[in-house]
């Protein structure tokens, strides 16, 4: 872990003490100023020792160092203002990224210290974005197959309810998982299932209108939100994904060994929660299961 030098603070912790300035700039401007007046001073000291009375001919030496250390003076604050903008762009960068997380553009073709710091912060805030970005993607995404997990399905259907409240239109879940997939994982193992997992994965996203979200929300389960989709139409869909499940190739498996069960149910009126649908679709699926899986079962069209 990096400790600071604390013997390279001890002059900024005494400046900062002051009771103004109080901002840090302005704090290097007062130490300028100090430091280029220091000579008008010394001056001024040395002539009242040596010649003991202050003269015209003192008078006008005096006017004359004093303008040249307020032209002096003017020139060391303007350049000092101009060599602090690596720390005011690099705290602006920063209080920019923590409120907004939008990343800086900050110039990095510098090599002096202040270069280095700027290339670096830069540096720093795009992989830490790249960090955090990856970070959330794990949270919301099923690892093995690449789609959406529960979490990230059920932040995406709290989106799609708001929307269908405010619109009036019809919102449909779509539950199914893989039919005997335990014998599966049993008889010719875990990568023969997990291939099994991926191909339908696939498969459905492939096949599903983009609007809708699908995720993986349990081992061999599976789940679609649909919105603007009516119970009829997601009906129809479930019905041609449970084919092309059956008519996938999963090597080694013989075509229509991967199969799956499905449950369709829609959105009632005043619902503002995904829950209970997904609880009817999940009815529905164990009712295809029931009646000998291979099947979609959809809730009666008049819950709707």
């Amino acid at each position: 872990m990096f400790a600071p030098n604390r013997p390279s603070l001890q002059i900024y912790s005494l400046m900062n003490r002051l009771p103004w300035p109080r901002g840090y700039r302005g704090r290097i401007l007062l130490i300028c100023f100090v430091g280029t007046h220091v000579p008008l001073i010394a001056f001024c000291v040395f002539m009242l020792f040596v010649r003991g009375s202050f003269d015209q001919t003192f008078w006008i030496e005096l006017l004359i160092l004093l303008l040249a250390t307020l032209a002096g003076t003017g020139m060391t604050l303007y350049l000092v203002h101009g060599m602090l903008a690596p720390l005011r762009l690099t705290s602006s960068a920063l209080r920019s990224y923590r409120e907004q997380r939008s990343l800086p553009a900050l110039p990095t073709g510098f090599t002096d210290e202040a270069g280095v710091m700027l290339a670096q912060v830069q540096d720093t805030l795009v992989d830490l974005d790249k960090a955090i970005y990856n970070l959330a993607r794990a949270a919301d995404t099923d690892a093995l197959t690449g789609i959406g997990n529960r979490r990230w399905l059920m932040n995406r259907s709290n989106e799609h309810l708001g929307r269908a409240a405010k619109t009036g239109e019809p919102l449909s879940v779509i539950l199914f998982d893989l039919d005997r997939f335990k014998s599966i994982n049993d008889h010719w193992g875990h990568a023969v299932g997990d291939a099994a997992l991926i191909s339908v994965a696939r498969h459905v996203r492939e096949a599903i209108p983009s609007a809708c979200s699908f995720a993986r929300t349990g081992g061999e389960e599976f789940c679609i939100v649909l919105p603007n989709i009516n119970l009829t139409e997601a009906t129809e869909i479930a019905s041609k994904l449970r084919s092309g499940i059956a008519a996938l190739s999963v090597s080694p498996l013989a075509k229509g060994t991967v199969t799956a069960s499905f449950g369709v149910a829609i959105q009632q009126p005043g619902e503002t929660a995904i829950t209970p649908v997904i609880a009817r679709a999940d009815e529905m699926l164990y009712e295809a299961k029931n009646q000998g899986r291979n099947r979609v079962v959809a809730t009666e069209a008049s819950e709707a």
